[in-house]
């Protein structure tokens, strides 16, 4: 051995004795003090946690020398810990670990410890100490959200903790417990079995109609059919519409392997392959455009034989698209083939269907999504321009969109009213130590009424729920006041335009997610659960609620129910809120994950209610502003000359609220200035981004949106 080796392993020999002597020490002086009563462990318990690491505990008298038993500071100085600014030490309810969570504030939310009250800017004066004690090299971290994800998790744990499966009351108990059954019996390719056997008996090909009726059937169950039918609104008026849209051209591979696993024989396999494939080797120019006979023949399929059908009146107009390939792709394969290798193909389409909803709990290496040619976006918004395409995070969910790209439109709507199985594969491979994992995400996907509801009682109070609706109308009333006077109101040219916009938000109805039907903020239907039995298996489950779900979003368009009657487009947990607008009419709704601290709590003063979860119900409503095409540009800049131009849509929200604000006797300009500079201020990365969006900001920039905000009540209002 070298020398130097030799050296080396000495060094290290000694360097472990100490430690190891250190060790001995500091575990025997634990179980002195933890025996004497002096000190408590903080060792997990866990066989990978070797740890003797401890703190002492201090006595009432110990307190008294410290000259700390009767000061408030030193008790918050405890409580924070190692914690920064506005976050208080706190064991995790779950898994007992120390961690760091917003401190609770009441009756007034303002949180002076997060404050430098010798800051240069209103968002220093506020939130200085908080954004100093941390740093992130990208993006953004704001005061009101980061612990966003933190709140959706307990949420989950609340899930966690009714999921025993001799607890399986509910539908959704009933699908978590058969999921884990599935799971850990590795029965999944038989569930698919049953799955599809329960789709195929609603295929009939043996004439167009029929064939178009069975591409409809398989569309309301969420499958990769030819066309897809979704929710939107009117082109002339603002109620709902059901609208078919394009869907999927399945490759044959897709086909072949699927109708393979639930057992079909190689002569149905080898039509619905040719069928495939003559979809795929038509030219363009030898298509017909779709027919409005054709798409209420897709759009009957979807209801056909349900208990919507003693709604319908004597007609339902059907909104298409008349250039939807995989529909016109569908149709003349079918004069072309025939209708026994159009049977054989629905069926592959059914088979497709069940394994997608496999997916969505069995992530199996080497699966291959679908093959197929996405659908034409609608058109963006003239009004929000920075409307994009979402991921799918449940049946007629999205994923949130970031804070730039957050425009709801028609589009929003249509995008989440069509989302299909097989864009809701798992993340995660499924065995027996994740199967309580990966049956409570699938079952997010697939119940996503249901887990609105449960993050609503969660997250809001009766009290706070009782305090909101009285507050929502006091609102409502103080943003259409704020229209008729001159500060914002003149932002419009047109004084009819104005009226107009004002009536607008006399009329709009506020919507929480979640909350119990028939409620101020709820829901006025009631959602028809679909006909389970205790032999469906797990995945038949997924398909039936999957047709309860898109017979509920179907009821509003046969009904002509007001647009606020659509169900939530984001899940019930997200930190947000929106405004669907129309031409004619709006809808104003608020996701429970945003009813928390420092947004609202049930023991908020009223001047903390109506500056924090007040602020954004105004902002909402102001939204009503958002057609540039009616402004006064030449106000609009002087108005908003501390904004880029690019921000003025979402500025005169602002703004417009804060003056809403001031119309409430007991708020000061000070008051709301010093909420809103708490809600948007927040840490900005210190590095460059790695990328630019080529669109201009579409909000005003962390901390700068509450400068701005402030420095517009001063110069507008002297209170």
């Amino acid at each position: 051995m070298h020398e130097a080796q030799f050296g080396l392993l000495v060094s290290v020999a000694i360097s472990l004795f100490f430690a190891l002597i250190g060790h001995v020490t500091v575990c025997a002086e634990l179980h002195n003090c933890v025996d004497k009563g002096t000190c408590y462990s903080l060792n997990s318990g866990s066989v990978l946690d070797p740890s003797c690491s401890f703190r002492t505990t201090v006595t009432p008298a110990g307190y008294a020398l410290l000259n700390a038993s009767v000061q408030y500071d030193a008790m918050q100085r405890l409580n924070r810990g190692v914690c920064s600014p506005g976050l208080r030490q706190q064991v995790d309810s779950v898994t007992g670990d120390m961690t760091c969570t917003r401190k609770r504030s009441w009756p007034s939310a303002l949180i002076e410890e997060i404050g430098d009250p010798n800051g240069a800017t209103d968002h220093e004066r506020y939130c200085g100490k908080w954004i100093d004690a941390g740093s992130i090299a990208y993006g953004e971290e704001m005061w009101a959200w980061y612990d966003a994800k933190e709140t959706e998790n307990d949420v989950d744990n609340v899930v966690r903790a009714r999921g025993a499966a001799r607890m399986a009351a509910t539908d959704l108990g009933k699908f978590r417990a058969s999921c884990r059954s599935m799971v850990a019996s590795n029965s999944a390719g038989a569930s698919a079995k049953q799955a599809y056997d329960l789709l195929s008996p609603g295929l009939d090909a043996n004439s167009l109609d029929m064939a178009l009726e069975s591409v409809g059937f398989l569309a309301s169950h969420y499958c990769d059919a030819p066309a897809l039918v979704g929710v939107g609104i009117g082109t002339y008026d603002d109620w709902f519409t059901a609208k078919v849209v394009a869907g999927t051209v399945l490759s044959t591979q897709s086909l072949r392997n699927a109708l393979y696993v639930v057992g079909e024989t190689r002569a149905v396999r080898d039509e619905a392959v040719a069928y495939a494939n003559a979809m795929s080797e038509f030219l363009y120019t030898a298509m017909e455009p779709t027919t409005q006979d054709q798409a209420k023949a897709v759009l009957r399929g979807t209801y056909r034989g349900t208990w919507i059908v003693g709604y319908l009146g004597p007609s339902m107009n059907v909104a298409y698209d008349a250039h939807n390939g995989p529909l016109e792709r569908f149709v003349a394969a079918y004069a072309a083939q025939g209708s026994a290798k159009a049977q054989s193909y629905v069926k592959g389409v059914a088979a497709v269907c069940s394994l997608a909803a496999q997916s969505m709990v069995v992530a199996e290496t080497g699966q291959m999504l679908p093959a197929y040619f996405r659908p034409k976006m609608a058109h963006a918004s003239a009004t929000r321009p920075h409307t994009t395409k979402t991921g799918a995070a449940a049946l007629g969910r999205l994923v949130p969109p970031d804070e730039e790209h957050d425009a709801v439109t028609e589009e929003t709507l249509l995008n989440a009213s069509t989302v299909r199985l097989s864009a809701l594969s798992a993340l995660a491979s499924a065995d027996r130590t994740s199967a309580r994992e990966v049956c409570l995400s699938a079952a997010k996907r697939v119940f996503p009424d249901e887990f609105d509801r449960i993050a609503f009682n969660a997250l809001v109070t009766p009290r706070l729920y009782e305090r909101l609706g009285l507050l929502a109308d006091e609102i409502r009333e103080a943003t259409a006041a704020t229209l008729n006077q001159d500060t914002i109101g003149s932002i419009f040219a047109n004084n009819a335009d104005r009226l107009a916009a004002r009536n607008k938000i006399l009329a709009t109805k506020v919507r929480i997610a979640g909350a119990p039907r028939g409620t101020w903020a709820g829901i006025d239907r009631e959602f028809r659960r679909p006909d389970i039995t205790s032999d469906d298996s797990a995945l038949t489950i997924i398909v039936k609620q999957a047709r309860a779900v898109y017979l509920d979003r179907l009821l509003p368009v046969v009904t002509n129910a007001n647009i606020c009657e659509h169900p939530a487009l984001y899940a019930g947990v997200s930190r947000n809120a929106y405004l669907l607008l129309t031409s004619g009419s709006a809808c104003s709704m608020i996701l429970p994950g945003l009813i928390v601290p420092p947004f609202a709590d049930e023991r908020y003063d009223d001047a903390s209610l109506v500056t924090r979860i007040g602020f954004v119900m105004a902002h909402e409503f102001m939204h009503v502003t958002a057609y540039r095409s009616q402004w006064n540009e030449a106000y609009a800049q002087t108005l908003m000359s501390n904004y880029p131009e690019s921000t003025y849509v979402e500025a005169v929200a602002d703004i417009g609220a804060a003056a809403s604000m001031m119309r409430f006797a007991y708020v000061t300009n000070e008051t709301t200035c010093a909420s809103v500079s708490q809600l948007f201020c927040g840490r900005v990365g210190w590095m460059p981004p790695l990328w630019t969006d080529p669109e201009p900001p579409w909000h005003p920039p962390t901390n700068v949106r509450g400068d701005n905000v402030c420095a517009f009540l001063r110069t507008y209002f002297t209170r």
